[in-house]
């Protein structure tokens, strides 16, 4: 199956610090919201939890993807230098209750939506901001192709997982998210397509990380016919292992025997 006039989105989330490099809060400095985005070039900024997060135009190409990327970053910059404050890529950070607190209700609210599982086709539950201390930093990927469904797109975050998720265990050193968010086959149907969640923020850290998220989100779309013979040499199980664990050791295996492209 080859899917027709795909296009590539992304609403990553970064922490942000202040001058001297300790991170901490967006809420009131950023502005925007899920529901209205503060409209910049090439796409929006908008506050999400006590994190900075960013949305670009879809993207018909890896030049408009990257170039969309680093437009978007480069407006959320100058908002946050206006207000003596930097974009800090990292997955995750804890924080303490004090500063929490310190922070407002906003800083206790988590995401807009429950998330879906496309291996078990089951709701993920949404965590609790007020039980953990604990926040992180997503690099979500929305892909848009004609005449979206669901089955399409479970199939394709299946994909995904095999092709940018095990690899990304191998690039991405944060354990901590995990423990929140960016499962295995973490996902969001959309109208226009899916939204595939399991990525951190780490591909903001250069363009050759974004061209790559970029590559192997295209390779997928034109690949899905693949899958079953990736299930058939690697299990959904053995999988979820590697991403839900970070299990370097196993993702080195899948990498190696299914001839995946890592950095």
């Amino acid at each position: 199956m080859l899917l027709q006039n795909v296009t590539v989105g992304a609403d990553p989330e970064v922490f942000v610090a202040d001058l001297n490099g300790n991170i901490t809060s967006a809420i009131g400095m950023v502005g925007g919201s899920k529901e209205s985005p503060r409209p910049v070039v090439d796409g929006g900024v908008q506050e999400d939890n006590v994190l900075a997060e960013f949305n670009i135009d879809p993207a018909k190409s890896k030049i408009e993807f990257v170039c969309n990327i680093s437009s978007v970053m480069g407006s959320l910059r100058k908002i946050l230098e206006n207000n003596d404050l930097q974009p800090i890529i990292v997955p995750s950070h804890k924080f303490t209750a004090q500063e929490l607190d310190s922070f407002g209700p906003d800083a206790m609210e988590f995401g807009c939506s429950s998330e879906w599982n496309a291996w078990d086709s089951k709701v993920m539950p949404r965590p609790k901001g007020d039980k953990v201390n604990l926040r992180t930093a997503g690099g979500h990927i929305h892909i848009g192709y004609d005449n979206p469904d669901r089955f399409t797109n479970e199939d394709l975050v299946k994909m995904m997982d095999y092709a940018i998720g095990v690899p990304s265990v191998l690039i991405d050193s944060d354990k901590a998210r995990r423990k929140l968010y960016g499962k295995a086959g973490s996902m969001r149907h959309k109208p226009y397509g899916v939204e595939y969640r399991t990525l951190s923020n780490f591909w903001l850290n250069s363009d050759e990380l974004t061209s790559w998220v970029y590559d192997r989100t295209l390779w997928c779309t034109k690949n899905l016919d693949r899958l079953p013979e990736f299930v058939s040499a690697f299990d959904p199980q053995t999988l979820k292992r590697i991403i839900n664990r970070s299990d370097t050791g196993l993702a080195t295996d899948v990498v190696h025997e299914l001839g995946l492209e890592v950095l």
